[in-house]
């Protein structure tokens, strides 16, 4: 018996995988690890019950042991994000360096990015990973200009690379890869609603309607994926919206005509209060206009953007994904206006949303940032939290020294509750309300706080984190 399952008993697959994935929540390894072998003796390809076993095997200490794990989760769903970052960081683990770096190429190529693929390669190379491969010989011309581009990028020299970015667009105008690179190397760099436009395009091609679109594997999908797909579909079909609608959708998302962030809160009051924090954090509430707020809630609602998975129960919205409207970069471009003497030097550098069901999700875990600044906004209606001295966020009083510590303890979750337990770090805990932003220093360790919302498509809990800056440049 294991969690409750006769070994012998024929569960359905669905059953058996879910409490699998509770004992592995709640620490019971040996029980999960039984149920999800249980679930591979019936479905040797089954990517999540794969996967969840090399992470087992990986929090075990047996890094070898985890890759064939891994690889198998990939090869069933390359459409998955978290497969190719569990499969490049366990490869890292075992001293595969370079092989860790092909992995991750080989994900960007696909179109995922973000920080932690970001943090992955730049550790890959500090340990001796090759640089990028070149293109090879029967690529197009466009390629070869990307790939120049992408080189360019990252040796810092980013005019040049825009310039060839653009050129290889030029030929090639549906380069969703083009469009993505571009998009995250202006917008990096000062030019974030021309970078905004080019995720936004990226989305649209590779998610839309056509023949570049990579459609995901419904059978591949966790549960609280599914749950939160079916309510959105129920939503758009409630609002009209049929057919290919229901695949690929984005609500308005404009510019406002007014303000989209309150400047009334930057009084110098708060900006003393920031001077002065330690650690560097403030709380500010009706952080958005009214305007603003209820669009966001819309376009987040009603856009069909969540597309990235997250084992403890939670999904996620990325620029390249469609998360990157022109409400959005107005949002970015006022943070920095209005809170210039927050943020100093600190340009805008990523941002994304993150989902979660309160039947399902665990919040994140603990981590730190690769920035300098966090600005964490709050979304969800008051009255779908039904706990309100909760669901917000928990930032310990410890800040990461350096970016080698930062991912070190960003992959091991039983060494950073370790290292806090010893520190003996103080905890402020921040509860959830609508509209409320945390301004805080990304080095600190900190989480999603428990959160209880009350069941319903409308209610789940959202908040929208944007970075600033470079790590360690507070």
């Amino acid at each position: 018996m294991a969690n409750g399952v006769p070994l012998g008993a024929m569960a359905p697959l669905d059953a058996m995988m879910e409490q699998a994935i509770a004992a592995q929540r709640a620490g019971r390894g040996a029980d999960a690890e039984t149920l999800y072998r249980a679930v591979l003796a019936r479905k040797a390809d089954h990517p999540i019950a794969n996967h969840n076993l090399g992470v087992l095997a990986a929090q075990r200490g047996d890094a070898p042991g985890s890759l064939p794990l891994f690889r198998a989760a990939l090869q069933a769903d390359p459409d998955e994000g978290l497969f190719w970052l569990s499969y490049a960081r366990g490869l890292l683990f075992a001293g595969r360096a370079g092989e860790a770096l092909k992995v991750l190429n080989g994900a960007r190529q696909q179109g995922f990015a973000g920080p932690g693929f970001d943090q992955l390669a730049s550790q890959a190379l500090a340990l001796g990973g090759a640089a990028a491969p070149e293109p090879t010989a029967d690529a197009t011309a466009a390629e070869r200009l990307e790939a120049r581009a992408t080189a360019l990028t990252e040796q810092g020299a980013f005019d040049e690379a825009i310039l060839l970015y653009r050129q290889a667009l030029a030929l090639q105008p549906d380069f969703a890869d083009a469009h993505f690179h571009l998009g995250s190397v202006l917008s990096e760099n000062g030019q974030v609603a021309a970078g905004f436009a080019h995720y936004m395009r990226r989305a649209a091609l590779v998610h839309g309607p056509g023949p570049g679109s990579r459609a995901r594997s419904l059978d591949a999908e966790p549960l609280h994926k599914l749950k939160h797909d079916r309510e959105q579909r129920e939503f758009l079909a409630a609002a009209g919206l049929s057919g290919d609608d229901l695949v690929f959708h984005l609500e308005d998302g404009a510019r406002l005509d007014g303000p989209a962030v309150n400047a009334g809160n930057a009084t110098p009051t708060l900006l003393d209060q920031w001077r002065d924090a330690s650690p560097r954090m403030v709380v500010i509430d009706d952080f958005l206009s009214p305007a603003a707020l209820a669009k966001l809630r819309r376009y987040c609602a009603g856009s069909t953007i969540w597309r990235r998975v997250y084992d403890a129960g939670y999904i996620g919205a990325t620029p390249e994904d469609g998360f990157a409207c022109p409400l959005l970069a107005q949002i970015a471009e006022e943070i920095q206006s209005v809170y210039a003497s927050v943020l100093g030097p600190h340009r805008f550098r990523y941002l994304g949303a993150f989902k979660y069901d309160s039947e399902f999700s665990t919040g994140t875990n603990v981590h730190a940032d690769a920035s300098a600044v966090n600005v964490n906004l709050y979304i969800t209606p008051d009255d779908a939290n039904l706990d309100p001295d909760s669901g917000g966020m928990r930032i310990w009083h410890l800040r990461a020294s350096d970016e080698t510590e930062m991912r070190r303890y960003n992959g091991d979750e039983d060494a950073l509750r370790a290292l806090l337990e010893r520190s003996r770090a103080p905890v402020t805990v921040v509860p959830h309300r609508a509209n409320r932003a945390v301004l805080f220093d990304s080095a600190l360790y900190h989480r999603t706080d428990r959160c209880s919302f009350r069941e319903g498509y409308l209610n789940k809990r959202i908040n929208v984190s944007l970075l600033f800056g470079e790590f360690g440049a507070l």
